[in-house]
């Protein structure tokens, strides 16, 4: 089932979890010409536990569960994304040193 307002059963997740790494067969999925993979930030290759699943359109902005709008995505570009939504996220990685303190231009939508 597809819920356009909220997050998916732990046991759907899962699956779909699973079902976009398959797909991206191990690789982060943010675009090749997004600034961080243009700046050597994007750690690229992913292990099943490494990567996040990344809603492509939030669900707060009308996206949905669907495995078309999720992608893996590695936690440095998961961060990076142009959302106040992933602040925390970028506290952590910037703390970790995957990130650079001054990332404002590594943002991408």
């Amino acid at each position: 089932p597809v819920y356009h307002w909220k997050r998916q059963c732990k046991e759907q997740w899962r699956k779909n979890q699973k079902a976009v790494y398959k797909r991206a067969g191990g690789l982060c999925e943010s675009p090749e010409d997004a600034p961080p993979k243009r700046a050597g930030v994007c750690k690229r290759e992913l292990d099943e536990k490494q990567g996040h699943v990344d809603h492509i359109r939030p669900l707060s902005s009308g996206g949905s569960n669907h495995i078309s709008n999720l992608r893996r995505l590695c936690p440095a570009c998961h961060a990076l994304r142009e959302d106040m939504k992933h602040k925390s996220m970028r506290d952590k990685e910037i703390k970790k040193g995957s990130i650079p303190v001054s990332y404002k231009h590594l943002l991408w939508r």
